[in-house]
């Protein structure tokens, strides 16, 4: 009993650890801007941007967390952002040559607070290219006077039918569009373009549980869900809303419509978990069916959770520590990157980052990413898991991984790894 007590006050305090913040320094790019190689996961990735048609022009939205406290005053001194559009991640013809912003508050930039300390949405308008240039990709180059440089990559279109590229939820304020896809439950939103034209949208929720990701190696495609709507009401653009229920909210224009905004609504500490029904779930990715099992139907989930991680750390209370704090750093790293319409560590790209961690490296295109891992003990000289972006009427990062039964040998070593506690 003084084990199960002892640890539950691990859970605790590690399932309420910071992620690592979003840093900017010693970043390189790799010219064309296909692959990236990278000292910081939130980079690696892509930082979040979204980009909303102007009329005659594009804007572009970034969001840059530094590593240290500054003001709004401090960050326009320090910190260079400049930008050019090419027509495709590989092409080296440049759509607009290099610019650099005169960095403002209130003008190209606003600075607010999250746990991780003053961060910055910089907002930049970019012209449409005459003739037949449908899509391209703005490149920004982000420089931070103390040290570092990256390079972030925004896939744009010039002509598109998309509501999303037209309207996006907004903050409470209206001034700067939400980057993730995720509300937390009882924030105050609202829906706007950029020409801020009065008219209504339908909202429908889905108290839906999305299945988790299958493993790399389950070749056989799962049959679509058919969700069904909890509730439903109209919204009107320009005017503030609460998101009250967490689940996958989805806006559209009219009922008949293709495609729409998807937001899920999350709980408070998101992309955090605290709560031991939380925290059990994405355990699913290193368990056996008869651990899941217990965890799922133990009569105390706080109990059956510190039974779980005793027995797959053999009893040893350092190595359960230091392996709870990796995990869940892990499962906060996926939710803050990868949620779509579900939760990130949910996504295909969530589930391998979870138990294979960062990448060496990211090799991006419109289409797709490819995450390559190099050499990890006598496992493998290299690995690839390759990521293709689908048509999805919620949300616009939906990617899928290309399953393999090749996956095996590489893919249960990892997970033993973290039964064994041998994770970094």
């Amino acid at each position: 009993m003084k084990h199960l007590i002892y640890l539950s006050s691990i859970l605790i305090v590690l399932a309420g650890c910071k992620s690592s913040s979003v840093k900017t320094q010693s970043r390189t790019a790799v010219p064309g801007g296909s692959s990236v190689n990278r000292s910081s996961d939130a980079f690696l990735f892509s930082v979040r941007s979204r980009f909303l048609d102007n009329g005659s022009q594009i804007r572009t939205y970034i969001h840059i967390q530094p590593d240290r406290e500054l003001s709004a005053a401090e960050f326009a001194q320090e910190f260079r952002v400049r930008f050019k559009v090419l027509p495709d991640y590989n092409s080296r013809q440049e759509l607009q040559s290099n610019k650099q912003l005169t960095l403002a508050e209130g003008q190209n930039f606003t600075r607010k607070k999250n746990a991780e300390g003053s961060y910055f949405t910089v907002w930049f308008d970019v012209p449409k290219p005459e003739g037949q240039v449908y899509t391209g990709v703005v490149m920004t180059e982000i420089t931070d006077a103390k040290g570092g440089m990256s390079t972030h990559d925004t896939f744009v279109r010039f002509r598109s039918g998309k509501v999303g590229d037209y309207y996006a939820l907004f903050d409470a304020q209206g001034k700067t569009p939400l980057l993730e896809n995720f509300v937390r439950q009882g924030d105050t939103v609202q829906l706007a373009s950029l020409n801020k034209i009065d008219t209504s949208f339908y909202i429908f929720h889905y108290n839906f549980d999305f299945d988790v990701a299958l493993p790399p190696m389950a070749t056989l495609r799962p049959q679509p869900k058919r969700l069904f709507v909890d509730s439903s009401a109209r919204i009107a653009t320009n005017k503030t809303f609460r998101i009250n229920q967490e689940g996958l909210h989805y806006i559209v224009r009219d009922t008949t419509d293709t495609y729409g905004i998807g937001i899920i609504g999350v709980a408070d500490r998101y992309p955090r978990y605290t709560y031991p029904q939380q925290l059990a779930r994405p355990l699913v990715y290193m368990s056996t069916n008869q651990e899941i099992n217990d965890l799922r139907n133990g009569p105390e989930a706080k109990r059956s959770l510190d039974r779980y991680w005793l027995a797959v750390s053999n009893g040893n209370q350092q190595t359960a520590k230091r392996t709870i704090a990796s995990f869940y750093r892990r499962v906060e790293r996926a939710n803050a990157l990868f949620t779509s319409y579900k939760e990130g560590w949910k996504t295909d790209r969530g589930m391998v980052y979870i138990i294979m961690g960062t990448p060496n490296r990211v090799n991006r295109s419109k289409d797709r990413e490819v995450w390559v891992y190099t050499k990890r003990n006598s496992q493998f000289s290299e690995i690839n898991f390759t990521f293709n972006k689908r048509n999805n009427q919620f949300v616009e990062d939906h990617y899928e991984l290309s399953r393999f039964v090749e996956f095996q040998p590489i893919w249960y070593p990892a997970v033993e790894a973290w039964r064994n506690g041998e994770i970094e």
